[in-house]
């Protein structure tokens, strides 16, 4: 198993986002179970680390920016994930 090593601040980030966007309750509890998990932030098909920036857009992430890339049922997916990612490192760069 590989194992994606984030900061401790970059976890409490992650966690903050999913607090904020997921409400309360089973959904909110996945999704932190999830977080917590030795293998989060690890692509499901090829086993690389899903980078961090993708994961502050979407912190369910379980696809690496490649992956993503390659079956057309993920299409729409990575169209609106990359977007967000683009929109996310203009405000970086500007900020």
């Amino acid at each position: 198993m590989h194992h994606h090593y984030l900061t401790i601040e970059q976890r409490n980030t992650l966690e903050k986002l999913v607090r904020s966007s997921m409400g309360v309750g089973a959904r909110l509890d996945a999704a932190l179970g999830q977080l917590h998990q030795p293998d989060y932030g690890v692509c499901i098909d090829c086993r690389q680390d899903i980078a961090f920036e993708l994961l502050l857009v979407n912190q369910l992430a379980v696809h690496c920016r490649s992956c993503m890339r390659l079956p057309v049922a993920r299409e729409s997916t990575f169209v609106c994930i990359s977007r967000a990612y683009d929109d996310f490192r203009s405000l970086e760069l500007a900020g």
